[in-house]
């Protein structure tokens, strides 16, 4: 029989490791605990989805409205005039080079995206018709960029790969999304740190194992502004 006690201090520490709360030596026990205690996976899986819910009281803002062509131009050089959109599921893919691993969106990590008095950036990574969201926060202090899936499943034998897209710059891959999680957490590079505030982010399918070259090749499922919180 479990003690309603220790079920309280269970999620009390979940709470504190999803806030980055807890010393480097406590969050790697707790991520020891995780790894063999589904109940403590289920408290830190309730506390990140509450977390990463915490913006949708505050009113969307509506992209600038060239933002949809630039998307679209950057990632499949297409002519401006189309809509990302209007190419859900049906554009033809980007021939890629040799084959390259892609990395992996880390899972389990210390989340810091509410520590600290710095900004806060947030991104609803979504398609037009709500089949893929999935929420995000980007602390820049933390250099973590914190994700939960809210709607949406992985095809399979396909993989969902993250993108950063910023100004005219070609799109570069953040990971690919791990197969049957909800959340995945990602430290974002120093040389991309600067880019991600204003920058879009979208999610494409892909063969199994990530994108070729780095190069996106499948449709994009979700893309989403970078914007201050």
């Amino acid at each position: 029989m479990t003690d309603d006690n220790d079920t309280y201090e269970e999620s009390v520490l979940a709470a504190e490791y999803a806030l980055g709360l807890l010393t480097p030596g406590e969050a790697i026990a707790f991520e020891d605990v995780i790894s063999v205690d589904p109940g403590m996976r289920d408290h830190y899986a309730a506390w990140a989805k509450d977390f990463a819910t915490l913006t949708d009281d505050f009113d969307p803002v509506a992209p600038p409205p060239a933002l949809e062509a630039r998307i679209t131009k950057t990632l499949f050089g297409v002519p401006e005039k189309q809509s990302i959109w209007s190419r859900f599921g049906v554009f033809a893919p980007v021939l890629g080079g040799l084959a390259a691993a892609a990395i992996v969106l880390v899972v389990l990590g210390q989340s810091n995206f509410l520590r600290g008095s710095g900004p806060i950036y947030v991104a609803e990574i979504a398609a037009e018709d709500s089949s893929l969201v999935i929420k995000a926060n980007f602390d820049p202090k933390s250099s973590t960029l914190q994700m939960t899936r809210m709607e949406g499943d992985l095809a399979e034998g396909r993989s969902q790969e993250l993108w950063l897209i910023a100004g005219e710059n070609a799109p570069v891959s953040l990971g690919i999304w791990p197969q049957g999680q909800v959340q995945a957490v990602v430290v974002v590079p120093a040389d991309l740190m600067e880019l991600m505030p204003g920058g879009v982010l979208a999610v494409t399918d892909e063969p199994l194992g990530g994108a070729p070259a780095g190069d996106p090749m499948g449709s994009v499922l979700a893309a989403g502004p970078v914007t201050l919180l």
